[in-house]
């Protein structure tokens, strides 16, 4: 059976070889187990070099203002996922000691020392980071009150697996600081069955800036940090202008790669500056690449309000997921912006042409010489029997991220045999939800003449459909003389009677050009 060192007993076993010390000391020869039988409070400044392990449902409360896991430290767990680690700030008998300082043990960079199984945050003002330490949870971290401050060091979740973070919210996340240089919040062996996994990262308690990353690719340890202010060089250089949300989000993986994956920034909407507010429906996700931000698409953006917490969507914030993100490398930079819409008319059209090629087909097609937040086009289509615009097709613009000042060309040719007059405009969609209207073109079915019956005994009729200029009909002899004229306006069908037995010609043009439109023969029996 394996023997176990109640807590009490050892810590008088630990005390009596090291009576000159303060506080809770764990030799390096020492080992402690938590049964979980009963919580055990700790209210001094605890050191451990030794062995503490924990089974689960186990709870140690530490009320001291700090730990300190030494080189050789160990925090075993016995059962299940083993104990939990509660910080807690309220000291029943020293009252409120402030922020509690954690040396973790831990080192990032070679993956070894002490880990937590189990960590709670329990503390209103917070634990920090102390130097030359990171901190690694293998388990679950929950944030019952309180954040984390990273202090320029890292803190890790998960042991070959995503593990678990619960509790947080706009008040309680893990603080990695407002300056470009800093710790992380690290995220172990992230795949596909990890699903979407938050980062609840802030600059300081009061800005609430979480990232998530979805990623179906070979496990892998993910990082993320956010910093105030966007530079044009991404971390030096000027700061950008304020068509930016002031957050710039620092994202990597260890081994980087050609996989990508969705990843999500969320911000305050207080963190908004005037211009961005004003523009918020243009807003865009960017991309440090080639020593510039670029603008990654829109069209594979969606933007929702804050859902980066574990209390209630949070009104007050807003989420982009830009999915995906092509070949994530280990350390890259993410920024918001928007686009500034310009007063008056957002499109500008050089050019909307509508005609009918054929029986059946209208082909249509505009040019736009300037688009500025375009999210699509839809072409519209009414007939003269219809009181109202159908939609027809939707065109994504050709505009990266709808702004553009090149001529861009777009074309459909429209399945419409409708025997009379059709119209067609373009609407335009904006990325706010604003709309704007091409003009209207009117297009006529196909412009023909029919004369019927033919041939006939002295009585027929002529249809003239498709023209709505002013015309002239002439109905001539063989010698060219005019029989009889008919001015036109519009669509009509001529009665023609009593007209002697010949063989006539049917002339339409038109009355300002004199343009021969139609040319046909009428055969007059006896």
């Amino acid at each position: 059976m394996k023997r176990i060192l109640p807590v009490i007993l050892l810590l008088f076993i630990c005390a009596k070889h090291t009576f000159a010390q303060q506080g809770i000391y764990i030799p390096a020869d020492g080992k402690v187990c938590l049964t979980g039988i009963l919580p055990v409070s700790f209210y001094q400044d605890t050191r451990n070099e030794g062995l503490l392990g924990s089974n689960s449902g186990a709870v140690l409360y530490f009320f001291g203002k700090q730990w300190t896991n030494g080189s050789a430290a160990t925090l075993t767990h016995g059962t299940g996922s083993g104990g939990v680690f509660r910080f807690a700030g309220n000291n029943p008998v020293n009252t409120s000691i402030g922020r509690q300082l954690l040396y973790g043990g831990y080192n990032t960079a070679s993956a070894s020392g002490a880990s937590f199984p189990n960590l709670t945050v329990d503390n209103s003002d917070g634990i920090e980071l102390g130097d030359l330490n990171d901190t690694k949870i293998r388990t679950n971290l929950h944030f019952s009150n309180g954040n984390i401050y990273l202090n320029g060091w890292n803190l890790v979740v998960g042991n070959n697996n995503a593990g678990i973070i619960t509790g947080y919210n706009e008040h309680r996340f893990v603080v990695t600081g407002a300056d470009v240089a800093g710790g992380f919040l690290i995220r172990e062996k992230l795949d596909r069955d990890a699903g979407k996994v938050v980062f609840p990262i802030g600059t300081d308690a009061g800005s609430y800036s979480p990232a998530a990353v979805e990623y179906a690719g070979t496990p892998d340890d993910f990082r993320a940090r956010v910093f105030e202010n966007v530079y044009q060089l991404a971390t030096s250089g000027a700061a950008m202008l304020d068509t930016f949300v002031y957050k710039t989000w620092n994202i990597g993986r260890n081994n980087g790669g050609t996989s990508g994956a969705n990843l999500t920034f969320q911000h305050m909407n207080s963190a908004e500056l005037p211009d961005y507010v004003a523009n918020r429906g243009n807003s865009i996700v960017n991309r440090f690449s080639n020593n510039s931000w670029r603008e990654m698409s829109f069209t594979q953006l969606t933007t929702t309000d804050g859902e980066l917490s574990t209390s209630a969507r949070m009104l007050n914030a807003t989420s982009h997921t830009q999915a995906p993100v092509a070949t994530l490398g280990n350390n890259e930079f993410f920024s918001k912006s928007t686009t500034k819409a310009i007063p008056g008319k957002q499109v500008m059209f050089i050019r909307f042409y509508a005609q009918r090629i054929a029986d059946a087909l209208v082909e249509t097609f505009w040019t736009t010489g300037q688009e500025r937040n375009v999210a699509y086009f839809v072409l519209e289509r009414k007939l003269e029997t219809e009181s109202v615009y159908k939609d027809i097709v939707r065109q994504n613009t050709q505009a990266l991220n709808g702004n553009s000042r090149a001529n861009l060309n777009y074309y459909f040719l429209d399945n419409n045999s409708f025997d009379g007059w059709s119209y067609y405009r373009v609407r335009v969609v904006l990325r706010n939800g604003n709309v704007e209207y091409s003009e209207i073109r009117a297009v006529p079915p196909n412009k023909k003449v029919d004369i019927f019956p033919n041939p006939n005994y002295g009585q027929f009729k002529i249809r003239v459909q498709g023209y709505r200029t002013p015309m002239i009909l002439h109905l001539t002899n063989v010698w060219g003389q005019v029989v009889r004229e008919y001015r036109i306006n519009s669509e009509t069908v001529l009665d023609v009677t009593n007209i002697a037995a010949a063989t006539y010609f049917v002339v339409l043009y038109e009355e300002n050009s004199h343009r021969i439109a139609f040319r046909g023969k009428v055969l007059v029996l006896k």
